[in-house]
């Protein structure tokens, strides 16, 4: 869970007002702030993703099966950032099997669900330009969800 934090909003004080005597007192060169409450909260994570809702009210009118997009989101636990590949640990990034595995499916039934994915075009497979070291990986589709706000050239060409 990330950490919750309070609000506030800081206003310069230019005057005090003594409520004894109703003396207006000028603070105006003492630098004197007033901090408010605004009533909101923030919460920060070390980790977290953006999920576009309006891409995502698309892919549910369109059809995408509810695994299918449980599938997405688990996926989306470990993104490289900069570049959305799905990744099993800091090093390596996921494999059919691997996928399998985390979600206690069988390979088969996995690659059903990835190609699915595929077809949606919100999933690619392939070798990302920049990171050819890590082999064919699977690549959430930026538009759906992103970890990051700068991501790859080849992003753009692969996900237009």
């Amino acid at each position: 869970m990330g950490v919750v934090v309070k609000r506030y909003k800081d206003t310069k004080l230019k005057e005090l007002v003594d409520t004894e005597t109703g003396e207006i007192i000028d603070t105006s060169e003492l630098g004197l702030i007033q901090r408010a409450s605004t009533g909101e909260i923030s919460i920060s994570s070390k980790t977290y993703a953006y999920l576009d809702t309006n891409v995502l009210s698309n892919l549910i009118k369109i059809g995408i099966k509810q695994v299918d997009l449980a599938l997405l989101i688990t996926l989306s636990s470990n993104l490289l950032i900069g570049c959305n590949v799905c990744m099993k640990d800091e090093n390596d990034p996921h494999t059919t099997s691997s996928i399998a595995k985390l979600i206690g499916n069988s390979d088969q039934a996995v690659k059903i669900k990835l190609n699915r994915l595929l077809k949606l075009k919100a999933l690619h497979y392939g070798i990302l330009k920049e990171n050819k070291r890590l082999g064919k990986v699977y690549i959430i589709n930026p538009h759906i969800i992103r970890k990051g706000l700068k991501f790859k050239a080849s992003l753009g060409i692969i996900f237009m």
